[in-house]
């Protein structure tokens, strides 16, 4: 019941997940790979002109865009870490690289609209503390009918693991009889098993105990004997909400289970999406695509063009030259102190080069036009581009218009800032638990 539900959900996200390829493919330069049929085939753009005898050029103004905004967040980054990442989160900050990991999350918040990270208490390497990682939107799965942009209606999280056999004798070996079937499973060449990891929120029957002399609230599972200085407190039945953790494998097995270890008692990610309304992620990135795909074709069209016209062709009459000779004329030719020996015929013209002047198609106004398209739709202008309207200009007409340009991605700049405050308030909790255990 448990795996079927978490496959539906990820199943339900197989839309996001081809988006985010293709953003993603966008982003670093594979921009023929959108699939076309031909001919009864399925084939990629790529494979389509290169078969009809072009070169699939590109222009990637994406790529640069991205890295402009990226450029732009790191500057606000360090003011923004001062404010959240104060006093002893500052320690954390430094362990887990935090800066350059929001900046890597940032990159991939931009491609396709979400990012998540996970928090865990425990040890890396020989380190204990607070743990902060990052989880590829391609692995992970929440319920889809989620609407809160906030994250608060979430039912069910989790991620796909891709589990060798040190990480199954870390995570899941704790008795020979583990080890044996760990042995089993990695035996045959198996390098990787699939873990499917699910949090989910589950009501349960409880007993409510009012402990009078540590002042608090105590729950405890129905069934559970009640220890002894409880026993005479008082206590109530009822029904609770809890987040509970599991591990399976693909035939469903359950590796482990349990109720959150966490203070907070939920899930350990910490989920950003853009914009999410009725649900909907929808990145910077896909936004500039079409723009893009149409810059291609031209750059493409452009270098068509001057291939197929004529360019220093050379008329030779017939009989002016020996063909055997043709090779030696035409390297002669191409030198600039290059010479030429023939016997001239009368009545056969000289020798002579034809070129043909490549008309204007309107293209180079073409491309013009789709980059001040492509700065419209992205928001990146030429000043934050770091270029000027003229030497003329005035520090203080600069410094005016850099502000109305960040304008512009305001909005993505403070969703994310939200992502960071969410996680140093999940590290803070983190950090008193972490307290409570002395670790």
């Amino acid at each position: 019941m448990i795996l079927h539900q978490a496959r539906e959900c990820y199943e339900q996200l197989s839309t996001f997940r081809r988006k985010r390829n293709r953003c993603r493919d966008y982003t670093y330069g594979r921009q023929w790979n959108d699939p076309i049929e031909v001919n009864g085939r399925c084939i990629t753009e790529y494979e389509y002109i290169i078969s009809e005898g072009n070169v699939p050029l590109k222009n990637n103004l994406i790529r640069r865009i991205v890295r402009n905004v990226l450029g732009v967040f790191r500057q606000r980054l360090p003011e923004i870490m001062n404010q959240e990442y104060q006093g002893p989160l500052e320690s954390v900050a430094l362990s887990n690289s935090l800066e350059e990991l929001f900046c890597r999350s940032m990159e991939e918040f931009l491609i396709s609209g979400m990012v998540i990270h996970r928090k865990r208490l425990g040890y890396h390497g020989s380190d204990h503390g607070i743990w902060t990682e990052s989880v590829s939107p391609g692995s992970f799965f929440f319920n889809t009918d989620s609407r809160d942009i906030r994250g608060w209606d979430l039912n069910l999280a989790g991620q796909l693991h891709k589990v060798d056999y040190n990480d199954w004798c870390r995570a899941f070996v704790s008795t020979p009889q583990d080890l044996l079937k760990a042995r089993s499973l990695f035996e045959n060449g198996v390098k990787h098993v699939t873990v499917w990891e699910v949090w989910r929120r589950e009501m349960v029957p409880c007993n409510i105990v009012h402990d009078t002399q540590q002042g608090k609230v105590v729950r405890l599972d129905v069934g559970s004997p009640l220890p002894d200085p409880l026993k005479d407190m008082p206590h109530k039945w009822t029904m609770t909400e809890v987040w509970r953790y599991y591990f399976l494998t693909d035939d469903g097995t359950v590796l482990l289970e349990g109720d959150s270890p966490y203070l907070h008692g939920s899930h350990p990610y910490i989920i950003k999406s853009y914009p999410y309304l009725e649900g909907e992620i929808h990145s910077f990135v896909a936004d500039m695509i079409d723009q893009q795909r149409y810059t291609n074709r031209l750059v493409t069209l452009y270098d068509w063009v001057i291939r197929a016209s004529a360019k220093g062709v050379l008329l030779i009459p017939e009989g002016s030259v020996d063909p055997r000779n043709l090779h030696s004329v035409s390297d002669q030719w191409g030198r600039f102190n290059g010479v030429i020996l023939y016997k001239a015929k009368p009545g056969n013209p000289e020798p002579r080069q034809i070129s043909g002047n490549l008309s204007n198609l309107g293209i180079s106004e073409l491309l013009e036009i789709q980059l001040k398209m492509m700065e419209d739709v992205s928001g990146v202008n030429g000043i934050l581009q770091g270029n000027t309207s003229g030497g003329n200009v005035s520090g203080t007409l600069y410094n005016s218009q850099t502000t109305n340009a960040l304008y512009s991605l305001s909005d993505l700049m403070e969703t994310f800032r939200t992502f960071i405050r969410e996680n140093a308030s999940a590290d803070r909790i983190l950090l008193r638990q972490c307290h409570g255990k002395e670790c």
